[in-house]
């Protein structure tokens, strides 16, 4: 059984009432975005879950966030996360379908970690339909979300399954949004490429791709994983 909770340097994740736990790809997600941000004022944050990627970006900026998650459960698990934060007064935390949610700004930072596992099979709890799942959220949609709230200078950072990788590219290509990096991400050197992690913006161009491998063949973490994650990581 997972832990209730997960316990960072500067911060507290609880989790319990939140179907999606923390995990190694979305820390390594948040690290990574963390280390490549270009310091913005307005950071949206697409199905904010536990607040671990809001809160993982506040402990390295002075940005303002706006955290939207519809699962009601989840919502006030968020709540009480941002608000157990150091961070609590540069985010605002919204329960509502981001499809409905009309800010009066517009931002030049978006992040998401939605799984997206369209078109297989779900599984019997509800809460996992809507977090893993997302039926009611295809990837076009998204990308219609972000299109309509992001800066002409904005970057969109996306986490998703390696399987989705060309089908993305092609939806965000539909949108005007072009991949400035791709990462794929690897459990170890002898596992295949199970995540892609993305930086879109508006900018036509050649992607950097690049490779991460989050344990070495010895078991211990790689050092681009211990580089990105060490000021989170007690054990870093």
């Amino acid at each position: 059984m997972a832990n209730s909770f997960f316990q960072f340097k500067e911060f507290i994740i609880h989790q319990d009432q939140c179907a999606m736990k923390v995990s190694t790809d979305s820390c390594l997600f948040g690290g990574w975005v963390s280390s490549i941000q270009k310091k913005p004022k307005n950071v949206l944050d697409i199905g904010g879950g536990t607040g671990l990627l809001t809160l993982m970006l506040a402990q390295k900026s002075n940005s303002f966030f706006d955290c939207v998650e519809i699962e009601s459960e989840c919502f006030e698990q968020l709540k009480a996360n941002i608000n157990g934060s150091k961070w609590k007064d540069q985010c605002a935390i919204f329960n509502e379908d981001i499809i409905n949610f009309k800010p009066e700004k517009k931002y030049d930072l978006i992040i998401s970690n939605p799984p997206f596992y369209e078109n297989q099979l779900n599984s019997t709890s509800d809460k996992i339909n809507l977090a893993r799942h997302h039926s009611g959220l295809l990837i076009a949609d998204l990308f219609e979300v972000v299109e309509k709230n992001i800066t002409d200078d904005g970057t969109f950072f996306l986490l998703l399954p390696e399987s989705r990788r060309s089908e993305c590219i092609e939806k965000a290509r539909a949108l005007n949004f072009f991949p400035e990096y791709i990462v794929d991400v690897k459990q170890t050197n002898k596992h295949a490429i199970f995540r892609s992690m993305f930086c879109f913006s508006k900018i036509s161009q050649q992607p950097l791709v690049n490779e991460i491998i989050i344990k070495e063949d010895d078991g211990n973490y790689s050092d681009t994983f211990v580089s990105l994650l060490k000021d989170y990581y007690f054990s870093l």
